[in-house]
């Protein structure tokens, strides 16, 4: 956190960095859009922060890695909405309209309230702590279809292992 710049082991540290998270995690539950911009890494937990708070997500990245990308459990709508990082660089103010009047919304999600609702299958599944979350099952599947995608892999196919 770049507020927080003393030692990880200071304990006034580790209080103002839980402080930044809830007020970012507050913020972000007020917000109704929230921009998913390129990071270090394919994947970003600005994502998941923002589906857990049910603020829409931009997504500005052209290869931003969506969660299970080998078994793709949840249709790309459910995850927000993307628009070309192209675009977005070329015209930031034009963008932003067309994204907020709904342009680049899933078909059928044409307002605010129709995109938060395709996030809530996605909110579900990957919510570790939510009473119904798939989360475990879809990691373990993912898991599975990658050893299987591996040309050297000795993994059988699901329908040829013994059931417990």
């Amino acid at each position: 956190m770049r507020a927080c710049n003393g030692s990880a082991l200071d304990p006034s540290e580790n209080a103002c960095e839980q402080a930044l998270k809830q007020l970012t995690g507050a913020e972000m539950a007020g917000a109704r859009f929230c921009a998913i911009a390129a990071g270090d890494t394919p994947s970003t937990g600005r994502l998941y922060d923002s589906i857990a708070c049910l603020c829409v997500p931009v997504i500005l990245v052209d290869d931003l890695q969506l969660p299970f990308p080998r078994t793709r459990p949840l249709p790309p709508s459910s995850y927000g909405v993307r628009y070309p990082e192209a675009d977005f660089l070329a015209d930031p103010l034009g963008a932003a309209r067309r994204i907020l009047e709904g342009a680049a919304g899933p078909p059928g999600a044409r307002n605010w309230r129709g995109l938060q609702r395709l996030l809530l299958p996605a909110r579900r599944a990957l919510a570790y702590r939510h009473a119904h979350s798939d989360v475990a099952t879809l990691v373990l599947r993912e898991a599975w279809a990658g050893c299987l995608q591996e040309r050297r892999s000795t993994a059988r196919p699901v329908s040829q292992v013994a059931k417990c």
